[in-house]
């Protein structure tokens, strides 16, 4: 490696090569003989010893500026994200924030990777037969080896882990966890709390509740102040599938003997939603302290008339 002075100053640029082992060799003896900060005079170089130049990826902090500098994710930078459920919009999402510099991601989900999965999440055919925590804590660890990843075992991790994060994700859309969610909502958790879902006939729109610390509304409060109020605002009825009961032929049964049925929707639709969820929720996290509470409500391109987004700001006053 050769750190070559910047013409216009500052850190140095760095440049790659091989040598031959001829070469390295002579060094090594050099080095031996004078030390490692020794000064290697340039005239006694052999102009002609071949070097093998190499590319060299340079992310040092001081000469990078990150591509999505200034974006909404830049609110997951740095950050402990806690991602329960792994499934349609969970798997996407944490490749997602993981892109976005977290630096610690735990996720749960003990579902297991089937074939069928693959049409929408983010999983791939060596993944079957694996828990889905378990394949998609690997995917996280190929972007980026600097990134911590913690596999929780069940549904949910043990409280002290989820305690000291700084944001928790459910995407479970389980009552019971979000009845979990509401009892550690008041307590000492000092995390931003969303919670992610689509709608069940098209898979193109998306919801995140996101709960501040200390708000005055548990999640579930949240959610039915919500529902309340869009369900009774007429503009906003693309939007009114999120709370009603799903229809019978908003769901469909993917094999035979599949005892729950599950919601349409495609990769390209998730992966779309779960990425306009990631910034609706990266703006919490990047801006007021405390973060504001409330809910977003994301439609994409293709969905039925209505707004592509909507945010109702959680009530100050009273929930439930």
């Amino acid at each position: 490696m050769l750190a070559v002075p910047h013409p216009a100053g500052g850190p140095h640029h760095l440049l790659g090569g091989r040598l031959t082992a001829t070469t390295a060799d002579a060094l090594r003896r050099f080095t031996r003989k004078h030390g490692t900060v020794a000064r290697l005079d340039p005239t006694i170089i052999n102009a002609e010893t071949p070097i093998e130049w190499c590319s060299v990826s340079d992310e040092r902090q001081e000469v990078t500026t990150r591509r999505d500098d200034n974006r909404p994710v830049n609110g997951f930078y740095g950050q402990t994200v806690h991602i329960w459920g792994c499934g349609g919009l969970g798997s996407w999402l944490a490749e997602f924030i993981a892109r976005a510099g977290a630096s610690a991601i735990t996720v749960c989900d003990p579902g297991i990777v089937t074939g069928g999965l693959l049409v929408r999440q983010n999983y791939n055919e060596a993944d079957i037969g694996q828990t889905k925590a378990d394949a998609l804590a690997a995917r996280l660890r190929a972007i980026r080896d600097d990134l911590t990843v913690i596999v929780a075992e069940g549904s949910v991790p043990d409280r002290a882990d989820f305690l000291s994060a700084d944001l928790i994700i459910d995407a479970t859309v389980s009552h019971s966890i979000t009845t979990y969610l509401d009892a550690i909502a008041g307590e000492a958790c000092t995390a931003l709390i969303a919670q992610v879902a689509t709608d069940a006939r098209t898979g193109s729109l998306g919801i995140a509740n996101v709960c501040g610390p200390g708000a005055a509304c548990t999640p579930s409060q949240l959610d039915e102040q919500a529902g309340r109020s869009i369900l009774a605002n007429s503009e906003l009825e693309l939007y009114h599938a999120l709370w009603e009961d799903a229809d019978a032929d908003d769901e469909l049964t993917p094999t035979r003997g599949c005892s729950v049925p599950t919601f349409h929707g495609s990769a390209a639709d998730l992966a779309a939603v779960s990425a306009t969820l990631v910034n609706m929720i990266g703006l919490h996290l990047q801006g007021a302290e405390p973060p504001v509470s409330g809910t977003h409500l994301v439609a994409l391109a293709h969905a039925p008339v209505g707004p592509r987004h909507y945010f109702l700001p959680a009530a100050t006053d009273s929930c439930g």
